[in-house]
């Protein structure tokens, strides 16, 4: 998945987008254009900006943006 498809998909509000990164589950919680809760590992952050949430090193050191094409949705 592109990292542009997989904002389009959180930005669709319709769904939690979880997913399988290295061995453990994450999930974002969309509840608006500027409210995300997230979760990977015992990891758990909240955002008020998409671009924030797709730039941030959260995922063992990388971001939404570098391992888009890795993910496995579930």
């Amino acid at each position: 998945m592109k990292p542009q498809d997989l904002k389009d998909l959180i930005l669709s509000l319709n769904q939690d987008v979880v997913f399988r990164f290295k061995g453990k589950v994450a999930c974002i919680n969309p509840w608006n254009e500027h409210k995300f809760e997230v979760g990977y590992g015992d990891i758990s952050k909240n955002y008020n900006n998409i671009d924030i949430l797709m730039s941030d090193n959260i995922y063992n050191g990388q971001s939404l943006n570098e391992i888009s094409g890795q993910i496995e949705l579930i």
